[in-house]
């Protein structure tokens, strides 16, 4: 090589080697047969790590790309984890570049962990993962669908088709990003479930492109949710029902309180509970809106021949149950809304049902409760009122007789000759005598008369709307209906019959109630003086006897 050739190949190393001099890898000239040319310091420090092995491998490397003309890559025996690749030079040599392959074989290794780590995060997390294009069409959805939807059936189609909601907005056309935000999407199977979205928008050059992102299937865990809701809601109603029916004395109030409680705790507008009395449902409490009250004997009837109810009525929606005790219906519970806040959901329907079987304890309670207080208050051999009983309902009557300008009578009814009847007859007998003496009064009075057993033969008829005559022809007329009493006699010298002390009431009262009584009392004592079976009027009150 003349002078101006090496002139040449000194100035293409020297170049060669300023250009590699930042290059990361080693950078070596070979020519076969000749020495190797380090053109940066990572070449120098191979060289010296490689050894003649390394010279070697180079330089049949070399050959072989020289003699083919094109760019050969081989894996450096000599040191391991590292590649060389030769470009051939047109000096009849060839530039050999030598690089760490460890370093990106683990980098490749890395990438393909992580991205095998976040979709196996991005599956643990969602069930579903997806991404659309600008026009809001699937584009990517991840292997395994959502609900029943195979990622083929996804791709390519609307995701506004797939909306469960008429007008829901598509979270899957999002321009902003989203964490959470809820939505119905329709399965395959034609039923619907709650996803979870979270997602961001894509841009490419400034202008949207799609969106990408995941959803959760929030149906199951809604659903509990629901359950614990409900199941709590039960709790709390439930105690609350305890504590007002314990806390109340009267059985109707205790109900009443139960119905409110039951009503608000369901949002419901109105409601009432009704008790089973000679084979019909009649309302005991309502609460509320009463508007549906024109479809309550049609609510009675559904009631009366099903456990449970869900009906429409009007404007209303309208759901019952019939409360038991006892494996017998006692009476029902019904509850309604206006069809604008929408049907009463079954988790509603199911609670409602509980409610009635606690209720069905405190209707039969109310019905024992009108035994007790009934037997209380009547006379057990004839069923009217007893003494108590008539002093109270008299006293009420005397303070709505001194609001009007009414009169009233009163008949003091004593049997004649009775102990006759006993001693010949028995007990027996004489017991049918007072229960027939008990039929004629009730012939002879109205539904809003009272008539009473004050104890042994002793009877009490109060009759308002009457004045003095006409208190004296109904007394008339009753001793007159007392003939048939004379079948009961103990001997027929001393017929059984009734004598009467009548009493007249007339607005301002001067006297008490008891007064009144014992006034018409005197006036029977002297009817039964003067000869028994007749009539003597009592003296006006304030007027001494003669």
């Amino acid at each position: 090589m003349g002078s101006r050739d090496g002139y040449k190949a000194a100035a293409t190393l020297a170049l060669a080697t300023a250009a590699f001099d930042g290059f990361p890898g080693a950078a070596i000239v070979v020519r076969p047969g000749k020495a190797l040319s380090p053109l940066n310091g990572a070449a120098e420090l191979l060289l010296a790590e490689g050894g003649e092995q390394l010279r070697h491998t180079l330089a049949g490397a070399a050959g072989e790309s020289i003699d083919a003309g094109e760019v050969v890559v081989r894996d450096l025996d000599a040191l391991p984890g590292r590649e060389v690749t030769l470009f051939p030079l047109a000096e009849a040599g060839a530039l050999a570049l030598i690089r760490d392959t460890a370093l990106a074989h683990n980098l490749r290794d890395a990438l393909i962990e992580s991205r095998q780590r976040y979709k196996g995060l991005v599956e643990i997390l969602s069930d579903f993962a997806w991404e659309t294009d600008e026009a809001g069409r699937f584009v990517f959805v991840s292997a395994k669908g959502v609900l029943g939807w195979t990622a083929e059936a996804l791709l390519g189609k609307a995701a506004a088709d797939f909306l469960a909601e008429r007008g829901e907005a598509n979270l899957f056309a999002t321009h902003e990003s989203l964490e959470e935000v809820e939505l119905w999407f329709r399965g395959a199977d034609g039923g619907s479930a709650r996803l979870a979205v979270s997602a961001v928008p894509l841009e490419v050059a400034g202008r949207y492109a799609g969106a990408r992102g995941v959803c959760r299937d929030l149906t199951a865990a809604r659903a509990r949710d629901d359950a614990l809701a409900r199941a709590q809601l039960r709790d709390r109603l439930f105690t609350h029902l305890l504590r007002s029916m314990r806390d109340e004395l009267e059985p109707d109030a205790a109900l009443a309180a139960a119905l409110k409680a039951t009503g608000l705790a369901l949002g419901a507008a109105g409601g009432l509970v009704l008790r089973l009395v000679a084979g019909r449902m009649a309302p005991v409490t309502s609460w509320g809106e009463m508007t549906v009250g024109v479809h309550l004997e049609r609510i009675g009837a559904a009631l009366r021949d099903a456990d449970g109810v869900t009906l429409a009525l009007g404007a209303w929606h309208v759901i019952g149950s019939q409360a038991r005790y006892r494996k017998e219906t006692q009476g029902a519970i019904a509850l309604w809304r206006d069809q604008h806040d929408g049907a009463f959901p079954e988790p509603d329907r199911a609670l409602l049902a509980d409610v009635a079987d606690q209720l069905g304890v405190a209707i039969a309670q109310v019905a024992q409760h009108e035994r007790m207080l009934l037997l209380s208050r009547t006379d057990p051999l004839t069923g009217l009122l007893n003494r108590r009983a008539f002093f109270e309902e008299l006293e009420r009557r005397f303070r709505r007789l001194e609001r009007s300008t009414r009169s009233a009578v009163l008949l003091y009814i004593d049997l004649d000759n009775f102990k006759q009847v006993n001693d010949c007859h028995g007990h027996r007998v004489g017991d049918d005598a007072i229960r027939e003496l008990c039929r004629l009064l009730q012939q002879n009075s109205r539904s809003g008369d009272l008539a009473a057993r004050l104890g042994g033969d002793e009877f009490v008829l109060w009759i308002e709307g009457l004045n003095r005559r006409t208190g004296r022809e109904r007394a008339e007329a009753l001793l007159a209906a007392a003939g048939v009493l004379a079948k009961y006699s103990g001997e027929i010298a001393l017929p059984l019959g009734i004598s009467v002390g009548l009493a007249h009431a007339e607005p301002p009262l001067a006297e008490t109630p008891e007064q009144f009584v014992a006034r018409a009392d005197a006036a029977m004592y002297r009817a039964k003086q003067s000869g028994k079976g007749t009539i003597v009027e009592a003296l006006p009150a304030g007027t001494a006897a003669a």
